[in-house]
């Protein structure tokens, strides 16, 4: 289903995200399961994803940026949405597109196919998270390099999914925090 989603061609201000949570959500009503089974868990569990979103943006940012450049003998180039750059309200409207689309992806890829797989595999969750992080690296736009990127930060994804008893609360907090601040570090042109 994944793949079929990636290979629709939807329009480009489109998260392919938001199709693939409305999948995640039949599959789920189909069997008499929802998101509240996945959306425990307090305020303990926010504030470790919003920490850990923050220190993979900063790694990224100090460590991954430069060992990619020298591996690809190419600049990174962060800018996903110069139109932030000089407009506060384009900003706002941005944020709130990244922290839409950013819910709907972990509902989809840990609330759906990090759970079904561990519903469906007995055993250690080695295989759940990698089988999300690998759908985080087919639904994710861009070269070999970004879809490695998002494969590694599905693997935290999966694992913070897993250690926080199967809730999606850490890794949607982690996934906003990383994204939004790279929006806000755009803005104020710190990356680009």
């Amino acid at each position: 289903m994944v793949v079929a989603i990636v290979v629709i061609p939807w329009p480009e201000a489109m998260p392919v995200a938001l199709p693939l949570v409305a999948c995640a959500s039949i599959s789920r009503w189909m069997r008499g399961r929802s998101f509240t089974e996945v959306l425990t868990g307090g305020s303990d569990r926010a504030l470790i994803g919003a920490v850990a979103g923050a220190v993979a943006l900063a790694l990224a940012l100090l460590a991954g940026t430069p060992i990619v450049e020298m591996m690809s003998l190419r600049a990174v180039e962060w800018s996903m949405f110069p139109i932030v750059r000089g407009s506060a309200g384009q900003m706002a409207l941005v944020i709130m597109i990244v922290t839409i689309a950013s819910v709907a992806a972990e509902l989809a890829l840990r609330g759906w196919i990090v759970e079904r797989v561990l519903e469906l595999s007995p055993g250690p969750a080695i295989l759940p998270v990698l089988v999300g992080a690998l759908a985080e690296g087919i639904i994710t736009p861009g070269g070999l390099s970004v879809r490695l990127g998002a494969m590694l930060f599905g693997i935290g994804l999966g694992w913070m999914y897993v250690a926080a008893g199967r809730s999606v609360v850490a890794p949607i907090l982690a996934r906003v925090t990383f994204q939004v601040g790279a929006v806000v570090l755009e803005a104020l042109r710190l990356i680009g």
